[in-house]
């Protein structure tokens, strides 16, 4: 069976984007709260991009850690966050861009809306 298909027929992309955005940021009561989270979980990367300040957050962006560590005086080189990376990417491929990135699913809602 191909990627996203049951028995009954095919679940659409945009409901496995949906379910790996609410994986991703399962707090989304701190948007309310005005707080964001800053659990055991801020430590590790998700695949795809996923803001570490969003207050929804569970874990951290792996571009936004390389950056923060690459421009720290403190660390030089995120070998950690370019292994998860590697390794996301060796296993998954475009898979992360085109179904668990939260960004992604938030392009295909921003290109439904109407323009000229």
């Amino acid at each position: 069976m191909a990627l996203g298909s049951t028995s009954r027929g095919r679940i659409s992309r945009w409901k496995i984007q949906l379910l790996a955005a609410l994986a991703a940021n399962p707090f989304i009561a701190n948007f309310f709260a005005g707080t964001i989270y800053k659990g055991e979980l801020k430590a590790l990367c998700v695949p795809g991009l996923n803001c570490y300040s969003c207050p929804a957050a569970a874990g951290s962006c792996p571009i936004g850690a390389l950056q923060a560590t690459l421009g720290s005086p403190k660390f030089h080189v995120a070998y950690y966050v370019l292994g998860v990376m590697i390794f996301i990417g060796a296993l998954l491929g475009r898979v992360v861009c085109g179904f668990l990135c939260p960004f992604g699913w938030f392009q295909e809602l921003l290109h439904k809306v109407p323009s000229r």
